[in-house]
């Protein structure tokens, strides 16, 4: 899990959802803005999961994958898509660290 100080408060969801930049990969919709205090949040959304136990074990999931990288720029919301239920954690690995690299944030 990240420290509560790098997870997105609700002022910085809203400046996120109405001024972010989005960018698509295999298994997440990532929309982020620039900012000078890292702040990042995996969202998975009922119409994917409808088990509140599956849709917090995708968030976990993606919190600890992000906890290993030193972000120092930006704040972001990871948006799960369908495809992501069956995907093994190497792969989701591998797509955030690819959203994060075209994003410019690590």
């Amino acid at each position: 899990m990240l420290p509560k100080n790098k997870r997105v408060t609700k002022d910085t969801f809203q400046t996120i959802m109405e001024k972010g930049s989005i960018l698509h990969g295999s298994f997440f919709m990532f929309r982020y803005i620039k900012d000078s205090i890292p702040s990042y949040a995996f969202i998975a959304p009922k119409k994917i999961a409808k088990r509140a136990v599956l849709r917090n074990s995708l968030r976990r999931k993606g919190y600890n994958i992000l906890r290993f990288y030193n972000l120092k720029l930006g704040s972001g919301l990871f948006f799960y898509k369908k495809e992501a239920l069956n995907a093994h954690t190497l792969d989701i690995k591998n797509d955030i660290e690819n959203i994060l690299k075209r994003s410019k944030i690590i």
